[in-house]
This record gives C-alpha cells, structure tokens and sequence, in this order.
C-alpha cells in the first residue's frame, strides 16, 4: 500500500513540475518544433501527411487498394527513381521500383498486416514515418514539401527497424 501511495505521489508531483514550467516545458526539441511549425504551413504538413500515408498504404503495404507506383513516380526525384529501379532490377528481372526500401526489410513479421503508426515532422523538411511492418516497428525518414501545389520528395534514408 505504501508504495502505491508513494508512486501516486511520485506521478503528482511530476505532472505538476511539468505543469508549471518545469523541465520538460525547456526542452530544445520543443522550441526546434515551434520553428520547425512556424516555418512550415500547417497546410503543407497536412498535404505532405496526407501523401505520406496514402504512399505507404497503397504503394508500400498495399492495406487500402494496390497501386502502380508509376501513378506517383513525379512526385520523387529522379535520384529516388533511379535508386528504387536499380535495387529492383538487382532483384528481379525486368523494371520496376522497389518501394520495398521504405520499409523494415524483414522477411516476416508475427502479425499479417502493416500498418503506419504516426508521422513526425522534423524541420527542413524532413519527415519520420513509423509503422508496423507485419508486426515489427520500423521507420523511413523523408525529405518533402510543397512544389507547385504537389508533394515532391527529394530524399529518403532507409527504413530501419527497431
């Protein structure tokens, strides 16, 4: 009893330390994503969002409806381009993209769908998508904005599991 009254206690006084201007209210990371949102619309983020989970939902996992990549290939840079057709020509025969790259790499997971879990929008530009990869967490990290009224992306990093 007593140590679930110290951990109440304990769980008080944090909220109210947070609450009232204290440490975590000062972080960097919070004033980076002030800037980060200032600098950005909120437009722009909620287009670029939009995009991001429509890319993995219908081009990357294949959850909502299966898509042609090609339907989306002008929103990438032609480095992009180049380096999902080289990875899938390296695989099989014949041409294609391997969007594979934007997720873990894992063979299998323990579960049977995949899923995007959340987006963080970073500054310059940069998006992390984070989702469940048939049951194992990954990331991709992203490079876009608005150009003409379209999301372009211009660079990703690799999927990474964690």
């Amino acid at each position: 009893m007593k140590r679930i009254i110290f951990s109440v206690f304990i769980l008080y006084a944090y909220v109210g330390f947070a609450s009232c201007g204290g440490l975590l209210q000062k972080t960097p990371f919070k004033k980076s994503m002030e800037a980060t949102m200032e600098s950005v619309s909120v437009n722009e983020q909620n287009q670029v969002n939009a995009f991001l989970q429509e890319l993995y939902d219908k081009y990357v996992f294949w959850n909502d409806e299966v898509g042609n990549f090609e339907d989306v290939v002008e929103h990438f840079s032609q480095k992009i381009l180049t380096e999902l057709r080289k990875a899938y020509e390296y695989e099989y025969d014949g041409s294609g993209y391997a969007v594979w790259l934007f997720r873990t790499g894992a063979q299998d997971g323990p579960e049977d769908k995949s899923k995007v879990t959340s987006i963080l929008i970073e500054g310059d530009d940069w998006y992390t998508v984070f989702f469940s990869d048939m049951g194992l967490k990954g990331s991709c990290r992203f490079q876009a904005k608005l150009v003409d009224g379209k999301v372009f992306v211009s660079e990703f990093e690799n999927g990474s599991m964690k």
